[in-house]
């Protein structure tokens, strides 16, 4: 009786062994898959998901990815806005239900914005500097924003608050001054100031009186695409939880904007693209 359970036990031991021998390269071989799997897709993500940051670049080589690029030409400084960010309007709907519901707001790092614009200078020993990056809005109108990526030049600025000391021609808005938007007006695309009698000669619907904008117009510069031909854009003032689309243009930060015009004048390059890849050539 003891040799038969003993053959029992002996046979159920060895049967155990063989199985956990089977089994062993087969779960090894599942975990050494699932690490593999994970590695590569970390990869393919670090690769597909981290946009470039411009400021890093230009730190790192002094900006020479600018002249490999050959996008300043003879020019010693560049505002480069690249529409890349796709951000969606979750700010303004968190702060309006913070609002609603008696809340503190929620605190934000930067101001919302579907671009990033860099502000560069180059100095006397021939290195780029970035001075500043801030997030923005381009709004291409009544069109798609896409109809607006380009080289422009600064024309003049504009406001309805004191000239902050601009190195090109300054407006100061009054309660007569019209953004014309009239292809068929001989003021297109320009500041006109109407007579003491109001606007009569532009078709009024296609005409905005700057200084109804509040806000948006305490400062503006309009700028003027390269050889001519293209669209004519203007740079406000962004405000808070607010996206608009009167003009063709920029919409960024009021200090941001008033530091601009006291920086820059129509030696700059300015240039709006959906990636940095896309300012090559132009």
């Amino acid at each position: 009786m003891r040799k038969h359970v003993y053959k029992i036990v002996s046979a159920l031991c060895t049967s155990f062994l063989l199985m956990q021998a089977a089994c062993l390269p087969v779960w090894a071989a599942a975990r050494q898959r699932e690490v593999d799997t994970l590695t590569l897709e970390t990869e393919e993500a670090a690769e597909e998901d981290i946009a470039v940051d411009l400021g890093w670049k230009t730190e790192q080589d002094k900006g020479r990815w600018i002249e490999e690029m050959g996008i300043a030409g003879d020019c010693k400084s560049l505002v480069l806005v690249i529409n890349n960010l796709n951000k969606k309007p979750e700010d303004a709907v968190n702060m309006a239900l913070a609002d609603a519901e008696g809340k503190e707001r929620p605190r934000r790092r930067d101001v919302a914005g579907n671009s990033r614009l860099y502000y560069l200078n180059k100095d006397e020993n021939g290195d780029w500097n970035q001075v500043f990056a801030i997030n923005c809005i381009i709004s291409g109108g009544p069109e798609e924003d896409e109809t607006i990526y380009g080289a422009y030049r600064l024309e003049s600025a504009f406001g309805s608050l004191d000239n902050p000391g601009s190195l090109t021609p300054y407006h100061s808005l009054s309660e007569r001054d019209y953004w014309i938007m009239d292809p068929q007006s001989e003021h297109y695309m320009t500041i006109f100031r109407a007579g003491t009698s109001g606007l009569k000669t532009e078709k009024t619907e296609l005409a905005v009186r700057l200084e109804e904008m509040r806000a948006y117009s305490n400062y503006g510069m309009i700028l003027r695409a390269e050889g001519g031909g293209g669209p004519s854009l203007i740079i406000n003032c962004q405000q808070a939880d607010t996206v608009d689309r009167t003009f063709g243009g920029i919409q960024l930060s009021e200090s941001y904007v008033r530091m601009l015009i006291q920086s820059i004048d129509q030696e700059t390059r300015i240039m709006i693209a959906g990636d940095v890849e896309d300012l090559e050539g132009m």
